[in-house]
């Protein structure tokens, strides 16, 4: 293995990136404040702006970490490696097939757990929906293009670089791979709070996807793919309940089918997570590409 020189990883740092997003937060706690004081005819607190505060905020990160790579010399292309074509849709396809049913047998069974508990909480995350209608927001249409848009494309773009293309390196070349690969898995399915540990499962595999691969525009594919179907959920969801609402009893009584999603995509989830593992010990996809490893 060629000696490397990591300087390039050296920034920026994480705590750099936390203080920029913590600058967006209390940037945007001021303006709502504002504007409840002043009283603008603008009302801040409509949902339609929830998904241009993420483009703002990721966007804004994306950029500059790129530019902060940019100014350290990282070459970007070696960072997004090369393009995944021809993409192996069925490998992906059973992958893909793999995470869901176990991101969605593991939301069933947690939130079926804490319902007891917190009965309330849990009955306001079933009944939130993706979409929205009229009676949720003042656009919403615009909301539901805007959010379609960040599912498919714009999450997927931007938290890959992130957490992978960024955090996977930075802590990396810090620490280990192995290290950067479950503190980037568990912090990817903590800022998904309704449902962390499916998230941190599907961080978890994209991290190891894009070790294998060298390629994170695969890794971005799988997200997008996985996003797709979500909302193409939610949407059939939405027509077929015809405004009727998901009760919480009903939610309980079907905890035997989170149960069998786990049962059955969890021997597979091992599996992959147990055949890939090894890759955690060599180079991270940057330092292959620059040594031009085939």
């Amino acid at each position: 293995m060629a000696m490397h020189d990591f300087k390039p990883f050296e920034r920026p740092k994480f705590r750099q990136l936390f203080a920029l997003v913590m600058i967006w937060q209390f940037g945007i706690t001021g303006v709502l404040f504002l504007n409840e004081r002043l009283g603008w005819p603008i009302n801040l607190t409509d949902p339609v702006i929830n998904p241009i505060l993420y483009l703002l905020i990721f966007g804004s990160c994306s950029l500059w970490i790129a530019w902060q790579y940019r100014q350290q010399g990282v070459d970007l292309r070696s960072l997004i490696g090369p393009r995944p074509f021809p993409v192996p849709w069925r490998a992906i396809l059973g992958l893909w097939a793999t995470l869901f049913m176990f991101s969605l047998g593991a939301f069933q069974v947690s939130y079926t757990l804490v319902s007891f508990l917190l009965p309330d909480q849990v009955e306001a995350v079933l009944q939130t929906s993706i979409f929205l209608s009229a009676e949720d927001t003042s656009a919403p249409w615009l909301h539901n293009v805007l959010f379609m848009g960040i599912l498919v494309v714009g999450a997927p773009v931007l938290e890959e670089f992130i957490f992978r293309g960024f955090l996977l390196h930075r802590w990396g070349t810090r620490w280990n791979p192995r290290i950067a690969v479950i503190l980037s898995s568990v912090l990817f399915g903590v800022l998904h709070p309704n449902n962390p540990i499916g998230l941190s499962a599907f961080g978890l595999v994209m991290a190891l996807l894009y070790l294998r691969s060298r390629s994170l525009g695969l890794a971005i594919v799988v997200h997008s793919l996985n996003n797709a179907i979500a909302a193409g959920i939610d949407i059939v969801t939405r027509v077929s309940e015809r405004g009727q609402s998901y009760s919480l009893e009903t939610f309980q009584a079907s905890v035997w089918l989170g149960v069998m999603f786990l049962l059955v995509s969890t021997p597979f989830l091992v599996r992959f997570v147990r055949q890939n593992w090894q890759i955690t010990r060599t180079s991270l996809p940057y330092f292959v590409q620059q040594d031009g490893i085939p």
